[in-house]
């Protein structure tokens, strides 16, 4: 398994097998996000290694804000016709109030009902490393929903 990895820190990362895999992300659920996102890619290959590819066919965008304790997941899956784009999703009223950064080009941030706690994050990425599928320990909403 590779995982190739965007930071919000601007530098790139790539890590192979899932005990680097694990400390990447305990990396990246420390770090707080305050003006740029993380974009994950994992698969048997590192992506973007050139101009020509190879690409993902899926991502996982991660925004997250340790000190609050709050974190969001964006899930993106060409290969899913039924909801290809989903943040994670929060029911509780009210929502948290906490702005997690979704595009740091933008500077857009995430719907606050996307806010989850960081542990529940970390928990959505392992089994994401696991199944290379969207996480089902977390709920999710279609991104067209907002």
């Amino acid at each position: 398994m590779i995982v190739t990895a965007t930071l919000t820190t601007g530098i790139s990362r790539v890590t192979r097998g899932m005990a680097d895999a694990i400390r990447l992300v305990d990396e990246i659920l420390r770090t707080d996000h305050i003006d740029w996102e993380t974009i994950l890619l994992v698969g048997d290959v590192e992506f973007h290694s050139t101009r020509d590819g190879p690409y993902p066919d899926q991502q996982l965008r991660v925004s997250v804000r340790p000190t609050a304790g709050w974190a969001a997941l964006n899930h993106t899956d060409h290969y899913n016709p039924d909801h290809p784009i989903a943040n994670t999703f929060n029911p509780t009223h009210p929502p948290p109030d906490v702005a997690l950064i979704f595009n740091g080009s933008t500077g857009s941030v995430f719907p606050r009902t996307a806010a989850i706690p960081v542990p529940h994050v970390r928990q959505a990425l392992i089994e994401w490393l696991n199944t290379r599928k969207r996480p089902v320990c977390v709920q999710w909403r279609p991104f067209d929903d907002y």
